[in-house]
């Protein structure tokens, strides 16, 4: 059942969070790729009451910086596509594919400007217009559900 599709998370800043989503990528089988640095420590009590024993069942990618993200993808082939509030192209109607991996920003910043600019294929979950945004973690788990469905 392994999936070839990532997920990426830019230097995630909520520990409970980065151990959910390592959770969900064990439970679906996609690698999950985290580009450093952390603004916590992966003995952080929240991180290891959400990740609980998960952390070595999950493919984990460690890329140094955004330039080490962006060479790997490039050099394996892999689309970047953003999951973004700044965007109107629904996940729903999007096409993936299993060579894309799917970079979600930092919880309280999204991913810098330099980085939103260059990456082209940009998806938003569609919500509510009184409503901000969804928690990562479950943003994280209803695109790689939907990535799942359809392919």
């Amino acid at each position: 059942m392994t999936h070839k599709f990532g997920i990426c998370l830019y230097m995630p800043d909520m520990p409970q969070n980065l151990g959910v989503i390592i959770r969900t990528a064990a439970c679906l089988e996609f690698p999950l790729h985290i580009i450093k640095p952390l603004s916590f420590s992966m003995t952080d009590k929240r991180f290891k009451g959400a990740v609980m024993d998960y952390i070595d069942q999950c493919e984990i990618v460690n890329h140094d910086d955004w330039n080490n993200f962006e060479k790997y993808c490039e050099s394996n082939n892999k689309r970047i596509v953003l999951a973004t509030t700044k965007t109107n192209n629904s996940f729903y109607n999007y096409s993936f594919s299993n060579s894309d991996i799917i970079l979600f920003g930092k919880e309280t910043a999204g991913v810098p400007q330099e980085i939103h600019k260059k990456v082209i294929e940009k998806i938003t979950i569609p919500i509510n217009q009184k409503t901000r945004s969804l928690n990562l973690a479950t943003s994280v788990s209803i695109i790689a559900s939907q990535i799942i469905s359809n392919l």
